[in-house]
């Protein structure tokens, strides 16, 4: 009898596991953000080239960020005139930005993680630890100059070897409650 009351506290941390596995599967929202970043021209009477802007300081994820499943979504409204890309902070080593978050580098002298002068409008980017920095600059053409809005929301989850681990967690603690309630061996003698 003292076993079958015992078998309560695996059988609640084995639904406790399947539920937080069921909620990292169906994913959290995140909370979404807006921002207003800068439009830079391309082309025209005093911008024959075309700059491309970048985040002053580094966005750094820290390394508990690997075990989650986290996906930012990023759009901008003025989509036919500008572009927006995510690459490793890194690229601030060969394209500094100057005061004015400005650098020297051309839009295809970047190795962009997610987005990027092909993007148009919107992009996902899976994160993941370590730094990055966010650069934008505007397309053929575009001589508009002023602000934009960009949203940023996304979602997240657990890891998959993370949801996996808690899946077999709640499946064991799950049948081990069931064996502590219901013995095998019992089954077995009224058979």
């Amino acid at each position: 009898m003292m076993v079958r009351i015992l078998s309560v506290l695996p059988t609640v941390t084995g639904v406790l596991c399947a539920l937080i596995l069921l909620i990292s599967l169906v994913g959290i929202p995140l909370p979404e953000s807006e921002m207003e970043i800068p439009m830079i021209p391309c082309g025209g009477t005093g911008f024959e080239d075309c700059p491309v802007g970048m985040t002053q300081n580094d966005l750094d994820f820290p390394l508990a960020f690997g075990l989650l499943d986290l996906d930012l979504e990023i759009t901008w409204e003025a989509v036919s005139d500008t572009w927006l890309g995510m690459v490793d902070a890194s690229a601030a080593d060969a394209c500094p930005p100057d005061d004015n978050g400005m650098t020297d580098c051309q839009p295809d002298d970047f190795e962009y993680l997610a987005g990027g002068p092909e993007s148009e409008g919107s992009f996902t980017a899976a994160v993941k630890p370590g730094a990055v920095r966010f650069v934008t600059g505007g397309n053929e053409g575009s001589l508009n100059m002023g602000t934009q809005k960009v949203h940023v929301g996304g979602q997240a989850g657990l890891h998959i070897v993370i949801e996996l681990l808690l899946g077999l967690m709640a499946a064991v603690l799950l049948m081990s409650a069931f064996e502590m309630a219901f013995p095998f061996s019992a089954r077995r003698k009224s058979d």
